[in-house]
Parts: C-alpha cells; sequence; structure tokens
C-alpha cells in the first residue's frame, strides 16, 4: 500500500475506526498518517513516547512489524503529526455556475473528475492543518497539488483511471488550469466561481451522491432538485420530497418541535 497521506474530510473520524477495527489487509502505511495525529492530539505525546505508542499500535496489528526496518517511515507519521493537526471539513459550496460549467463538459468521466477536483480544491481552501500558522499567506484563488491526484481518482471510483490519465485530462483542459512550475507542485483551479452563496454539500463522504443526482441525467431539469431552505433561503439538493429545509435549519426546527411538544406536556 502506498505510503503517502491520504486526504480525508474528517481524520478523527477515520482515525478512530482504524483503531476500533483495525485494517482490513495489514497495515496501510497510508493511513498511519492519520492514526498518529489521532495519538497526538489525545495525548499530548512527545515525539518519543508518539513512536513508541505507533509502534505498538502496528505491532498489535502485524505481529512481525519490525520498527527497525520501518524507522524511516515511522519517522515521517511522528513529523506530520507534531507539525499538523487532525483536518475536520464538516461542508464545501457548489455554486450554479460552478454547475452550469459541469453540465457543458459532454464526457461523463471528463465531467466527474473536473467535479471532484474543485470539490477537493475547496476542501483545501482555508483548511490548513499546519499547526504553526504565523507566517501561512492565504490567497483568494483554489489549488490542488500533485500528491492530490491519486485522492480525487480515489473518490470518483473510476475505474482504470491512472495519474497519467488525469495529467492528460489537466492537458486537454489546459485553459481551466493554470500549472506551476514542476518544483512547486501546484495547480491553480481557474473554474472556480468564488461567490459564497451556493449549494452547501455537507455529506463529503458521500460526494458523489450529490453529483449523481444532479449530472447522471443531463436531460431533467436540475431546478427540479434544488430548492432555497424555507428558513435560511440557502440553496439545497433535495434527497425527498418532503425536504424544505438545509440540514443546519431541519435541527433547529427539530429542536423547538421538541422543545414545543415538552412545553405543552
Amino acid at each position: 500500500m502506498r505510503s503517502k497521506k491520504i486526504f480525508s474530510f474528517d481524520e478523527k473520524k477515520d482515525a478512530e475506526e482504524i483503531i476500533t477495527n483495525g485494517f482490513e489487509k495489514g497495515i496501510d502505511y497510508s493511513k498511519m498518517y492519520v492514526v498518529a495525529k489521532y495519538f497526538r492530539s489525545i495525548s499530548g505525546f512527545g515525539a518519543i513516547r508518539l513512536e513508541r505508542e505507533l509502534i505498538k499500535f502496528c505491532k498489535t496489528q502485524d505481529a512481525n512489524f519490525n520498527p527497525i526496518v520501518e524507522a524511516e517511515q515511522i519517522k515521517k507519521w511522528v513529523n506530520a503529526a507534531m507539525k499538523f493537526s487532525l483536518r475536520k471539513i464538516d461542508n464545501i459550496i457548489i455554486t450554479q455556475k460552478e454547475i452550469n460549467f459541469l453540465k457543458e463538459i459532454e464526457n461523463g468521466k471528463d465531467r466527474k473528475i473536473l467535479f471532484m477536483t474543485l470539490v477537493i480544491a475547496k476542501a483545501l481552501k482555508y483548511r490548513s492543518t499546519k499547526k504553526d500558522k504565523i507566517d501561512l499567506k492565504v490567497s483568494d484563488n483554489y489549488y490542488i497539488h500533485y500528491n492530490n491526484f491519486l485522492d480525487i481518482i480515489r473518490l470518483t471510483k473510476l475505474n482504470n483511471f491512472t495519474e497519467i490519465d488525469y495529467c492528460l485530462l489537466l492537458n486537454k483542459y489546459l485553459k481551466y488550469f493554470t500549472v506551476y512550475s514542476a518544483e512547486k507542485e501546484l495547480i491553480r483551479i481557474e473554474y472556480v466561481d468564488k461567490e459564497t452563496e451556493g449549494i452547501i454539500i455537507d455529506d463529503l463522504d458521500n460526494t458523489l451522491d450529490f453529483y449523481n443526482s444532479i449530472f447522471n441525467n443531463k436531460e431533467k431539469n436540475i431546478k427540479k432538485d434544488i430548492k432555497h431552505c424555507v428558513v435560511c433561503g440557502t440553496l439545497i439538493v433535495k434527497k425527498s420530497n418532503n425536504q424544505k429545509s438545509c440540514p443546519e435549519c431541519s435541527i433547529k426546527l427539530e429542536r423547538e418541535r421538541k422543545k414545543r411538544w415538552k412545553d405543552k406536556k
């Protein structure tokens, strides 16, 4: 399994699941970055104690785990945990203009990749997990890094689509990207609409459900599935005919309903 860090919208949840259930097929070295950050966050371990805990955990997952052989990899996990906090992204916003742009992409595979590229770029925006942010400059633009290629492909669940295929796709739609020098490993997304109002995607682990509801049938009227929340006016994708409010307002309405019921009792 790859040892690069895997992008996650909710690293705390992922780490807790791994610690509770373990790995399915041996230690996933890429996911150990999340485990390391989790141990660091709940215990405040220093580098030496954290290293011991990671070795101990790995041995519970694989009796043949050799900390001497894997010393360099363990060091990477520890360094990541000392420098970065756990990432948790609650939601992102996709605007109508961005949806309209994607609807113009005729190739379904290309459209799905461009959509997920947009999702990752928005998830990364203002979501730095670096602990020392003193010198961190926040740009008005949206970017992805080269190490996000595999994450984008993984999240689209496309079979037989490789990083080379992704690079070819970038070249095909090059006018919608700004590719920086190879040393920066950075790509700016030019089809991002920087408006702050749009459709909230709050179930990011199931982002493809949103994609499928919008793009799978290009003949249907997209406005049929997009409505304004009756409370705050935010655009939402309807998951049922009875849905009238966004998730946040639905929670508030339910609390108010329970309070009225309690007062009545």
